[in-house]
């Protein structure tokens, strides 16, 4: 069972400790003040992410204080997991991740091949960025078209090319190591100790992670699901790129040891191109600049998202 303890934003307000409110001294209680995130502070849950034997994916949220479990989310039947699977893996497993893979690549050569029909030539340049109003609809749907192509490709081609990574990380990793010239690192490196002979208090992963990576504040604690398994730690920067963070620290279950460090700055430049596909695809990186681009970056990506339905329907009604 994968067992995930991540810091999170609680569902409901939590209730301080026996002793009041917590001291200063918390080992990773509070972020740097200039974190826009919100994900780390006093006030905030442990998520404890489990995946029963049935397969469900079960959240539950406990006071990081007095170990007291505040809520508890089962994902299985919620209708937010149902869209999960739709656009992940188009309700079909392994089969529906690989055809959503063709589908994003489709979708990158469509948006190119767009672009190229949409020029109109240097001496019409304008053309193309005319909406006729009061024009007949057949023009209107046409131009509407022609302008949403033209703004909406460069962006939907980037989220459907870096979409179809998931599907094929292998080919990815590959072409990035090729690209940069770089050694491309990714997933956890194996471990030589098991969970079952750990002789170390959890919270000496969070320290021997925050040691390894000065500055940078631990998000989550991954334990292992399998023999040779390490402890993943999932680190955040106040400036990260992604709102969980895109820094890990491996470590030996028995006893902390340091398996393996990436930190995003310091990890090769091919190893960051695939680590950087998370947030250029979910559209999570306006924090690095504070709260208002963060939720500015996510509206723009909502609209982004209803640009393929404009374009499908003015190009069936063409």
């Amino acid at each position: 069972m994968a067992r995930i303890f991540q810091r999170a934003d609680p569902p409901a307000t939590l209730a301080q400790s026996e002793t009041g409110a917590p001291s200063g001294d918390d080992e990773g209680a509070a972020p740097d003040p200039s974190d826009p995130w919100g994900e780390v502070g006093p006030g905030n849950a442990w998520n404890i992410r489990s995946l029963s034997p049935d397969g469900h994916r079960i959240h539950t949220y406990v006071n990081q204080y007095t170990g007291a479990i505040t809520d508890i989310d089962d994902y299985h039947d919620s209708r937010m997991q149902w869209f999960y699977e739709l656009h992940a893996h188009l309700l079909a497993g392994d089969t529906g991740t690989a055809v959503n893979g063709f589908v994003g690549l489709t979708t990158v050569a469509l948006s190119v091949t767009g672009l190229v029909v949409w020029w109109p030539g240097l001496p019409r340049w304008t053309f193309g960025f005319r909406y006729l109003r009061g024009a007949g609809w057949k023009r209107q749907t046409y131009d509407l078209h022609k302008v949403t192509g033209f703004y909406a490709s460069v962006a939907m081609a980037v989220v459907a090319f870096t979409g179809a990574y998931f599907a094929f990380p292998g080919v990815y990793a590959w072409g990035a190591a090729r690209l940069t010239g770089t050694t491309v690192t990714l997933g956890a490196p194996k471990a030589v100790t098991a969970w079952a002979a750990r002789r170390v208090a959890l919270e000496t992963f969070v320290q021997a992670a925050e040691k390894t990576q000065p500055g940078a504040y631990v998000i989550s604690v991954s334990l292992p699901r399998a023999a040779g398994d390490p402890v993943t730690v999932r680190t955040k920067e106040a400036k990260d790129w992604h709102r969980i963070g895109l820094n890990y620290v491996y470590l030996e279950p028995a006893d902390a040891t340091l398996i393996r460090s990436d930190r995003f700055s310091d990890v090769t430049l091919g190893t960051q191109a695939l680590l950087f596909v998370y947030p250029l695809h979910f559209g999570r990186f306006g924090g690095r600049l504070n709260r208002t681009a963060f939720y500015g970056v996510m509206v723009a990506y909502v609209c982004l998202g209803l640009a393929p339905v404009v374009l499908m329907v003015s190009g069936l009604m063409m």
